[in-house]
C-alpha cells in the first residue's frame, strides 16, 4: 500500500512540474493547490476525538466549460478528547486519504463538489505492557461531498467526509497555484 501511495503521489507531482504553466489554458487548464485543515469529528470519531487537523494537496483539470476532474491526499491528525489522561484506550489517529473525483462551478465563484478513494487510516494505542506506544493501520473507501467557494487563487470549502461508520465535517481553507 505504501508503495502505491508513494506512486500516486510522485505521479501527481510530475503532472504539476510539468503542466503548472498550463493553469490559465481555459478548459484543459492543470491547477495545483495546498490547503489547511480542520476537521469536526462525528458519528464513530465524535467518542475518541475533540477535533482533527492536517494539510491536503488538490489537483485538478479541466475537463469542461465549468467542470473540473479533482485528486486531493494528504493527512490529518485526530487529537484524543483528553490529552492528558495516560489511560487513554486511543492516544491519536491519521487519516491520509487519496480521492478522485469532480468539482462543478454553479457560478463564477461556487461549486459543488463530490470525491471518493481509499483513506489509509493509522491509530496510536497504548501498548498493553504499558509506556510504549502501538500502531494500527486500515485502509477503507471513503466518499466527500461538500461545497465551497473559490475568490482568485483562494478556496474555502466545506464537506462530509465518511468511512465505515466514521466521519467528520471539513473546512478547506486553500490557494491555487
Amino acid at each position: 500500500m505504501k508503495k502505491l501511495v508513494f506512486t500516486l503521489l510522485a505521479g501527481a507531482m510530475l503532472l504539476a512540474g510539468s503542466n503548472l504553466k498550463a493553469q490559465n489554458a481555459g478548459v484543459n487548464g492543470f491547477k495545483f493547490g495546498i490547503g489547511l485543515e480542520g476537521a469536526l469529528p462525528l458519528s464513530g470519531l465524535k467518542a475518541s476525538y475533540d477535533v482533527g487537523a492536517g494539510l491536503t494537496l488538490r489537483f485538478s483539470q479541466g475537463i469542461a466549460e465549468n467542470f473540473d476532474a479533482t485528486l486531493t491526499t494528504g493527512a490529518i491528525a485526530f487529537i484524543p478528547k483528553d490529552l492528558a489522561n495516560a489511560n487513554l484506550d486511543t492516544k491519536a489517529a491519521i487519516w491520509i486519504p487519496i480521492k478522485a473525483g469532480g468539482r462543478y462551478m454553479f457560478s463564477e465563484n461556487f461549486y459543488g463538489m463530490a470525491e471518493a478513494g481509499v483513506t489509509i487510516a493509522k491509530t496510536y494505542l497504548p501498548s498493553a505492557a504499558g509506556g510504549n506506544v502501538t500502531s494500527v493501520s486500515s485502509t477503507s473507501f471513503t466518499y466527500a461531498p461538500g461545497v465551497g467557494a473559490k475568490f482568485g487563487g483562494f478556496d474555502i470549502g466545506v464537506r462530509y467526509e465518511g468511512l465505515d461508520g466514521a466521519g467528520f465535517m471539513g473546512l478547506r481553507l486553500g490557494f491555487t497555484f
